[in-house]
């Protein structure tokens, strides 16, 4: 087969600490599998992409490739001379990069955002990919790359993700502090639109960094939780007590009561019910829907990522009052639908 005729080559030769790295599986697919996806998307229909394998591999690999696919993906041993589209199974790749590098002519490499080279690197690759696929709606435009960035710099040093976890939440609390006082002008409203968006960069590298260095605990898990909760009970608590100071009004105090109510009654009845909704659900006549268009609105509604360029934006001119406000009602709302979507499936 001429080299020619290949759109893309995918390297399937990398080995891992487990062996071939091909076949490690992350979110419940091979690697292989994976790349063979992103680079058919990549070059578009009816072009072709080889797969390289040495000869002691062929076996394994060829029972990774899908028939499906078997029209447009040749395995082969040897590299095709004209192979600059190389995709290798010791990476992962951002899909839309990836199809953007290659019809732009680019080097695949530009679109790889974690490598497979170190045995941590391998052990933190699904929680890497499982955040990719979940990413931030806005925060995935600006301070994600800005997280990563800081992250890959941090990795050589002994400044762990804990500590970045920390600065984010004292941060925030700086930010509270402010509102809590009234806000103390233009000034005081720069600053707070500044700390909270410094926080939300933070509270993203965290997680990376930890990748970065193979450092994952529950412990970090734990604390990231731990103080994002306690910043948005302090903030909204904040809040309503310097509008309640501003205009006298007792209503702010009770809105910031009842926030504080939903939000707890929203965790709870989230954590502690899923085995009614799993029992609902479960068996061979179960019918299981994907979330419709206004109920994955109402959630996204909901996004801590959203919720906290809400933040930033209102802090800037003043009004996180109207964060409070509409919060207020919303997660007491979506604590009441949980519990009562919980007893309807008990019943």
């Amino acid at each position: 087969m001429a080299a020619e005729t290949f759109n893309l080559v995918i390297d399937a030769r990398p080995s891992g600490p487990r062996g071939l790295l091909a076949a490690e599986v992350v979110l419940g697919r091979s690697l292989l599998a994976r790349l063979i996806d992103q680079g058919l998307a990549a070059v578009g229909p009816g072009r072709r992409i080889a797969v390289v394998a040495d000869r002691g591999q062929i076996s394994k690999v060829s029972g990774m490739i899908s028939d499906a696919n078997l029209g447009r993906v040749d395995l082969v041993e040897t590299e095709p001379a004209d192979s600059s589209a190389v995709l290798r199974t010791d990476r992962l790749y951002d899909g839309r990069r990836l199809a953007r590098a290659v019809r732009r002519g680019r080097d695949p490499e530009t679109a790889a955002f974690w490598r497979l080279d170190r045995p941590e690197r391998l052990a933190g690759a699904e929680q890497e990919l499982n955040r990719r696929l979940n990413y931030q709606p806005l925060g995935r435009y600006w301070a994600f790359p800005l997280a990563e960035r800081l992250a890959a710099t941090l990795a050589p040093t002994r400044i762990g993700p804990n500590s970045l976890t920390l600065t984010a939440g004292t941060l925030m609390l700086v930010g509270v502090v402010i509102v809590g006082l009234g806000g103390l002008g233009p000034f005081g409203q720069a600053a707070t639109a500044l700390a909270f968006a410094a926080a939300l960069v933070l509270d993203t590298a965290d997680g990376r960094l930890a990748r970065l260095q193979g450092s994952c605990s529950a412990f970090g898990k734990w604390l990231d939780q731990v103080l994002d909760e306690l910043a948005d009970l302090a903030l909204h608590g904040a809040i309503a007590w310097s509008a309640f100071v501003a205009s006298g009004w007792p209503g702010w105090l009770v809105l910031g009561m009842t926030f504080a109510a939903g939000k707890y009654m929203f965790l709870i009845q989230s954590l502690t019910g899923e085995e009614l909704e799993k029992a609902a659900t479960a068996g061979p006549a179960a019918n299981v829907r994907s979330p419709r268009p206004l109920q994955r609105f109402v959630g996204l509604i909901g996004h801590a990522d959203l919720r906290w360029h809400l933040w930033i934006v209102l802090a800037a001119i003043g009004r996180l009052d109207v964060a409070l406000a509409a919060y207020a009602v919303y997660f007491p709302a979506r604590a009441f639908a949980g519990i009562v979507r919980k007893g309807a499936a008990h019943a």
